[in-house]
C-alpha cells in the first residue's frame, strides 16, 4: 500500500482521491512558480489558491499554513534529487573526474531550472523534519556516488563518511555559488568543482588532472 507523498507528514489529510491530488499537486506548483518572480515572505496563501485554481478553503483543507505548502514544496525537491544523480552516474565513457564535474553542472541546473529550490535554500523555511529527510537522502546520494566513483576509478578506498563530506561540500559550493547569483556564479561554480576533485582525488588516492 502506498504510503501517500513524501511529504505527506506536513499535510493536515493526505488525498486519496485522484481529483485531490491533483489539487495538492497545483498548490505546489503554484508555489513554485510564484517562487520565480517573489521572494518567500511576498507569497500569500491567497497567492498560491489562486495560482492553483483552488479557493483558499480548499488549500486550508490540505496545508496549516503557507509555511506548510512551501515546506512540502521543499521535500518534493529534496526527494527528486537521488532520480536526477541517476541519469549523471548511468552515463558511459566518464572517467571520475568527469562525473564529479557532471553532477555539480546537472545540480546547477536544476536549481536555474526551478529557482524556487534557491529561494527555498535561502529563506529557512524548511524545518527540522526537512532537514532530516535532506540529510537522509544526501547520505543515499553519497553512496550511490562513491560507488560510481570507485567503479571509475579501479580503487577500493572511500568510507561513506568520506562520500557524505564529498557531497555536503557540493551543496555547500552550490549554495554559495547561488546566494547571489540566480544563474551561479560562474567562478564559484568553476572552484567548486576543483575543490570537490581535489577532495574526491584525496579519498581515491589519486591526484585530480
Amino acid at each position: 500500500m502506498s504510503e501517500g507523498p513524501s511529504y505527506a507528514h506536513l499535510l493536515k489529510r493526505v488525498p486519496v482521491q485522484e481529483r485531490s491530488v491533483r489539487r495538492v499537486d497545483a498548490i505546489l506548483d503554484a508555489a513554485a512558480e510564484l517562487l520565480r518572480d517573489l521572494e518567500v515572505e511576498a507569497v500569500t496563501v491567497r497567492d498560491l489558491a489562486g495560482g492553483a485554481g483552488v479557493p483558499t478553503g480548499t488549500l486550508y483543507q490540505f496545508f496549516e499554513d503557507k509555511d506548510m505548502v512551501l515546506r512540502a514544496l521543499a521535500v518534493r525537491f529534496v526527494a527528486a534529487m537521488p532520480a536526477v544523480l541517476d541519469d549523471v552516474l548511468a552515463a558511459e565513457g566518464d572517467d571520475w573526474a568527469r562525473t564529479i564535474g557532471r553532477v555539480l553542472d546537472t545540480y546547477a541546473a536544476v536549481v536555474r531550472a526551478h529557482p524556487a529550490i534557491r529561494r527555498l535554500w535561502l529563506s529557512g523555511v524548511m524545518d527540522t523534519a526537512t532537514r532530516d529527510l535532506e540529510r537522509a537522502t544526501d547520505a543515499t546520494i553519497a553512496v550511490r556516488l562513491g560507488a560510481r566513483l570507485r567503479e571509475q576509478a579501479g580503487v577500493r578506498r572511500g568510507s561513506p563518511a568520506q562520500w557524505r563530506v564529498l557531497v555536503a561540500l557540493i551543496n555547500g559550493q552550490l549554495v554559495h555559488a547561488f546566494t547571489d547569483d540566480p544563474a551561479g556564479d560562474v567562478v564559484a561554480l568553476r572552484e567548486a568543482k576543483r575543490a570537490a576533485r581535489a577532495y574526491a582525488g584525496a579519498v581515491l588516492g589519486i591526484s585530480a588532472a
